[in-house]
């Protein structure tokens, strides 16, 4: 496979792949095993060639420049983040857990966007403090976020949860970076974005189950679920119950 790319991106191997060859930028050909957790760099505007025999098994994250300029603004002191690749067959342990994270999730039933958006971001982070041109980081944040981000961040989840609520758009809410905003949420709600964003959710479904007649399909819309079968297979895996099984104990009784 020879391509050409206009972004950054990172290849992470999820299996052994013996003997590939690669050329980056000229016709030198590199012959490499690849291990489990072997991680291709790959900046932007350079050509490459990949070869290899049998399945291979990976995770390809593509990095917008923007995006990915701003957040190495934030992670180093200076914005000089030009990628360079460690050597053919490198393995990368931090980068093997994330991308496996990152293959489960994608590989679900009903993706869980908000997760999803963290993995990237938090694998973003790690490329940039680990193989930039620029070596001199910024110190991670350890803070919690004081009570009135708390306050609007609440209220941004309960008023947005239909919608598609990102990392960056709560990010924006408290004036934060990405990465430094995931931290700092985990720290003060005891949870990561996507926990939190899922259990206020649900919250929310069990309230129009019990309260309402509408439909299940339109309480999981409300709610912000993809669909009734996201819905109920949440439901089933975090409470062991279904949406009907919580109405018939709840809403009995009921009447409009």
């Amino acid at each position: 496979m020879s391509f050409h790319t206009s972004v950054d991106f990172a290849s992470i191997m999820l299996s052994p792949s013996p003997g590939m060859e690669a050329a980056f930028a000229s016709d030198r050909t590199h012959q490499f095993n690849a291990p489990a957790g072997a991680v291709v760099i790959n900046p932007a505007d350079i050509d490459r060639t990949l070869r290899w025999s049998g399945m291979k098994k990976n995770v390809a994250v593509a990095f917008g420049r923007d995006a990915y300029a701003a957040l190495a603004a934030t992670e180093l002191d200076g914005n000089s983040w030009d990628l360079r690749p460690p050597k053919f067959g490198h393995v990368d342990l931090r980068a093997l857990r994330i991308g496996t994270a990152m293959a489960k999730e994608l590989s679900a039933i009903a993706v869980n966007p908000v997760y999803l958006d963290a993995l990237m971001t938090v694998l973003a982070v790690h490329i940039i403090r680990t193989y930039s041109a620029h070596k001199t980081t910024r110190p991670m944040m350890q803070a919690r976020l004081p009570g009135h981000q708390v306050k609007r961040i609440r209220e941004y989840i309960h008023q947005n949860m239909a919608e598609n609520i990102s990392i960056l758009s709560m990010a924006r809410i408290v004036q934060s970076s990405p990465s430094h905003f995931i931290r700092a949420f985990t720290l003060t709600f005891g949870m990561p974005p996507h926990q939190y964003l899922t259990k206020v959710r649900l919250e929310e479904a069990e309230t129009l189950l019990t309260q309402t007649n509408l439909p299940i399909f339109e309480i999981a819309h409300r709610s912000g679920f993809s669909s009734q079968s996201h819905l109920t297979n949440t439901m089933k895996r975090l409470k062991n119950l279904t949406p009907g099984q919580i109405r018939a104990a709840g809403n009995a009784g009921f009447s409009e």
